[in-house]
C-alpha cells in the first residue's frame, strides 16, 4: 500500500461501484492511512482541488476532491478488504496529481483533525 494508491468499494447487492478513494498520507510512516474520495463536480462541493478528465483514467468527466468526508483508517482494514476481494484496486495517481491533492488541503473542506495527520507527516504546511 502506497500513497496515491486508488480503489473502489463496490456497494454491497448491487453492481455499482462506489466512489473512488486515493491514500494521500504516507503509510511508511503510520498503521493508520488518510483516505479521500472523488465526486462529481457541482459548484456547492469543495472547489478546493478539482480534477478533469485525463488527470486519472477512472475519471471522465469534471470531478472534486472530497476532503470534508477524508477518513483515517488502519492500513490492515485495506488489506483485508482487498484480500476478501471486497476491493478493486485501480490505477495509481501520477505523482504530480497527489502533490496538487496536497497542495490543496490548506484551502479545503478537510477537518482539522485529519490535516494534523498530513502536517504530521511533513506533508502539508497549513500556514
Amino acid at each position: 500500500m502506497n500513497a496515491g494508491d486508488t480503489y473502489i468499494v463496490p456497494l454491497p447487492d448491487t453492481s455499482v461501484d462506489s466512489h473512488l478513494w486515493v491514500i494521500i498520507s504516507d503509510p511508511s510512516q503510520s498503521d493508520a492511512v488518510l483516505i479521500v474520495n472523488f465526486t462529481s463536480w457541482r459548484g456547492d462541493k469543495d472547489q478546493a482541488c478539482v480534477l478533469d478528465k485525463g488527470d486519472h483514467p477512472y475519471i471522465s468527466r469534471r470531478t472534486c476532491v472530497n476532503f470534508r468526508q477524508a477518513k483515517v483508517c488502519a492500513a490492515a482494514q485495506l488489506d483485508e478488504l482487498a484480500r476478501a476481494g471486497k476491493m478493486v484496486h485501480r490505477e495509481p495517481l501520477r505523482p504530480e496529481i497527489l502533490q496538487r491533492i496536497r497542495d490543496a488541503v490548506p484551502e479545503s473542506w478537510i477537518s482539522e483533525d485529519n490535516a494534523q495527520m498530513l502536517v504530521e507527516q511533513g506533508l502539508v504546511e497549513l500556514f
